[in-house]
């Protein structure tokens, strides 16, 4: 069983490897990769593996998420990384530490920050379905001012992972249920290729490279 410290020390290794193509991803435990096989199983190391297929290039990932991280504390811990680097792709997955936790007029107000201090371009999910949990009903809620406040900013690109993974079969979460296993984590890497193969596909110059899973 890999532990979150685990998780942290892979992806600090793996920013350490040079490439053509920066991809930056900003989150929480979904970020991390946490379930998987591996860290790399989770949707940033799939997103990966296409990228690089897709543009021909080596991709440096900076996974800078954080194991339990909120809104808040993304805006206050991750988001000043973001002058440090370049990067040609960035995604952010945030939120779901804040079903049930935060109320909405102050997660409105972090995830606006959020969205403010994206550069063009970013591609910023809504909030998981939680399948009914009993956090479910103010996640909808999050989830529903996430498609909002994204919509609002026109240089954003929304990704629709809530719609990707209602309902998730028992068989795509790992053991305990929070986070999804391999296969669960195609789900939001089919949300998220889905809006971002035609951005690559635009500044290649149309060529045609689809890869396949």
């Amino acid at each position: 069983m890999r532990t979150i410290d685990d998780h942290a020390d892979y992806w600090r290794a793996r920013a350490e490897q040079s490439g053509e193509f920066c991809y930056l991803a900003l989150g929480d435990s979904l970020t991390q990769g946490y379930g998987a096989s591996a860290p790399d199983r989770g949707y940033v190391g799939q997103l990966v593996e296409l990228v690089a297929q897709r543009t021909g290039a080596p991709v440096r990932v900076v996974n800078r998420s954080v194991c339990g991280a909120t809104v808040r504390e993304l805006v206050d811990e991750q988001l000043p990384q973001l002058h440090e680097l370049k990067p040609d792709l960035v995604t952010v997955c945030i939120g779901a530490n804040d079903a049930a936790a935060t109320p909405t007029e102050q997660f409105r107000k972090a995830f606006s920050t959020v969205c403010e201090a994206l550069p063009e371009g970013a591609f910023v999910t809504d909030i998981p379905d939680f399948q009914g949990g009993h956090a479910g009903e103010q996640a909808r809620e999050l989830a529903a001012v996430c498609r909002e406040l994204v919509g609002a900013h026109p240089g954003l690109v929304p990704v629709a992972v809530e719609a990707a993974t209602t309902g998730m079969a028992f068989n795509e979460f790992s053991d305990g249920f929070a986070h999804p296993d391999d296969s669960g984590y195609r789900r939001y890497t089919s949300a998220f290729w889905a809006a971002i193969e035609p951005t690559l596909r635009e500044q290649l110059g149309g060529r045609s490279s689809t890869p396949t899973r």
